[in-house]
């Protein structure tokens, strides 16, 4: 499966106000390009997106929250499937995209993860006490789990295995850094929530 692909058939199935944390590599430009705003929150690094997603759907439990994380940040903070399992934010969608490689290192060719041989980061997380945890091999195992994911209010992780395929079309860039990233996040909570979490600068 391509991985922009599954990223397109995904956002068919929003409404428009996810609240979506982001990883790093390719998959930035990718989900840039199919859906941009400043509901993404691009963390930009490996091992922490899903535990940021965790304390963003606790924080707000009347939101959807989807983490696109992917298999190598995954497996660098395996400690966040115990919290997954014993919190369980029925409003989280987990999607680990799986091409079983660090592709964000620009190897060539790429580096393999522990996935490409035993490890099972959907059976983990279900032995961590997530029972919807699924491994998709197929676009319409994708839809069908995304849709299931999307319109019920339960905890769900979601390994998508894919290739490393090129999407089909040009991905436009992503110009903003980590840090503008951030604060137009937070101005967007801010104005969909109707709440104030960063206050004035003072006065110098």
């Amino acid at each position: 499966m391509n991985r922009f692909k599954c990223m397109e058939i995904l956002n068919n199935f929003l409404a428009g106000d996810e609240l979506v944390v982001i990883s790093l590599g390719e998959m930035v430009d990718e989900w840039y390009t199919v859906r941009p705003g400043d509901g993404n929150l691009f963390v930009g690094a490996l091992g922490c997106n899903t535990g940021v997603a965790i304390g963003l759907a606790c924080a707000l439990p009347h939101r959807k929250v989807i983490c696109l994380d992917s298999d190598g940040s995954m497996l660098l903070d395996l400690g966040c499937l115990p919290v997954l399992g014993n919190e369980r934010p029925p409003n989280l969608t987990v999607i680990v995209w799986d091409n079983e490689s660090y592709g964000s290192l620009y190897n060539d060719p790429p580096l393999p993860t522990s996935t490409r041989k035993n490890v099972d980061l959907a059976k983990m997380a279900a032995g961590a006490g997530v029972p919807q945890s699924i491994t998709v091999r197929s676009y319409d195992q994708f839809e069908e789990r995304i849709k299931t994911a999307l319109n019920h209010n339960e905890l769900n992780v979601i390994v998508v295995k894919h290739d490393m395929s090129p999407p089909e079309r040009k991905l436009n860039r992503k110009r903003t850094d980590g840090v503008e990233d951030k604060f137009n996040f937070l101005r967007y909570i801010e104005r969909s929530e109707n709440i104030q979490i960063k206050g004035p600068c003072p006065q110098l």
